[in-house]
């Protein structure tokens, strides 16, 4: 073949369990082909396999990690409210903040990733969540308040200027240690 038409060769391999799939031909010929596989009951049978497999794998990792004594991360962190004493809305969030980057070692920790943590913890439900605005939150602790007398909570790793990126001052390490007490 020449090599202008080697270029319209298009190829799709796929190995699910038992089953193979090869198409070879120009890109037309393997995109209609694929499409009629999509469509056949072997392929949909094949991908419901693999979502039921998953689904297993998962639940069979949760009953491991739970046999195991291993908390699922919403109990913990509820625990780790309950028996610090933190209940007031800043204080939830710069812990769910302190546990993702410390115990999770998250490098990004998006706000919606810190309601998640807040709302497996079972303490707040959905609703009330949607009622704090954690990127408010987030800046008042990240704001220099000397004028108040008190230092700032939160940073920013240089370079990463997003909330999504924040990490704890020494403050607000100390600020949690005294909670706690």
């Amino acid at each position: 073949m020449s090599e202008d038409e080697n270029t319209n060769i298009g190829r799709i391999w796929i190995r699910v369990g038992s089953t193979e799939v090869d198409l070879t031909g120009s890109a037309r010929e393997v995109n209609d082909s694929w499409l009629k596989l999509k469509d056949q009951d072997t392929w949909a049978s094949a991908l419901s396999k693999i979502r039921a497999a998953r689904q297993d794998a998962i639940e069979a990792a949760r009953q491991s990690l739970s046999e195991a004594g291993v908390p699922e991360r919403g109990s913990a962190f509820r625990r780790l409210l309950e028996n610090c004493n933190i209940y007031r809305t800043g204080d939830v969030i710069l812990a769910a903040i302190h546990y993702l980057r410390s115990v999770e070692k998250e490098e990004d920790t998006p706000p919606r990733a810190v309601k998640k943590l807040i709302a497996d913890s079972g303490r707040w439900d959905e609703v009330e969540l949607e009622k704090w605005n954690l990127s408010l939150y987030i800046n008042r602790m990240l704001d220099d308040s000397s004028a108040r007398g008190k230092p700032a909570l939160l940073t920013y790793p240089e370079g990463r200027e997003k909330n999504r990126y924040v990490i704890l001052t020494d403050a607000g390490r100390d600020y949690l240690e005294r909670l706690s007490s």
